[in-house]
């Protein structure tokens, strides 16, 4: 079981240029817990204590809010290996910013805090891919923010389209936009009918078209 965890935890951001073999007899010898998510679990909820590293192994997650008219926001989306809620493990108040929801059947490691601070002072390597992540995530909300504040609606969907090549879900799409589902369906009428996107046979997958 171990070397299987350690194969799937390998190609983490946090073990970038680490020696595994010390990777692995650290969690063999360090308290840590290993639980499995059925698809639509809940791995955490806005407000729960972050008190231990947690890994999601493998498996996709997604991080999610809700407004002020009840709808579910998606925030961010996570594939494993990948850290959850990095930044927020030492902070004063540490506590889960956003539900975490597992997307598909997800495998998560926990790690004590305590424990982690320690293997973050015995190898450098690990404590600057920490801090990098820690960094880079924030540098991700930031555009985000810069998105939801200063783009238009239209100008996100062209660049989601741009990144990703295919909207698979209009639905699933307005909830990570946070914006209403007729909202987000007008845009895409206007962006249609300006030639740019077109709808496939299914109705519901969206691409660029060549211009």
């Amino acid at each position: 079981m171990k070397d299987k965890l350690i194969e799937k935890i390998k190609v983490s951001p946090l073990f970038k240029g680490c020696n595994m073999d010390n990777i692995a007899e650290f969690i063999k010898k360090s308290p840590h817990r290993i639980r499995h998510k059925d698809e639509g679990a809940y791995i955490a909820r806005k407000g729960n204590d972050c008190t231990d590293l947690t890994m999601l192994v493998e498996g996709v997650a997604y991080g999610s809010m809700v407004n002020q008219d009840g709808k579910e926001i998606i925030v961010e989306t996570h594939t494993g290996p990948a850290i959850l809620a990095p930044a927020f493990l030492f902070a004063d108040v540490n506590k889960f910013p956003v539900n975490v929801v597992a997307q598909t059947a997800c495998t998560i490691l926990y790690i004590d805090r305590t424990t982690f601070l320690k293997w973050l002072h015995h190898d450098k390597q690990i404590m600057q891919n920490y801090i990098s992540m820690i960094s880079n995530r924030c540098q991700h909300l930031g555009r985000l923010l810069n998105d939801v504040a200063l783009r238009s609606l239209k100008e996100r969907v062209v660049e989601y389209l741009s990144l990703h090549k295919k909207i698979k879900s209009v639905e699933r799409l307005a909830r990570v936009m946070g914006v209403a589902r007729p909202s987000l369906s007008r845009v895409l009428s206007e962006l249609r009918a300006e030639g740019i996107i077109k709808r496939t046979l299914d109705g519901i997958e969206l691409i660029v078209l060549d211009r």
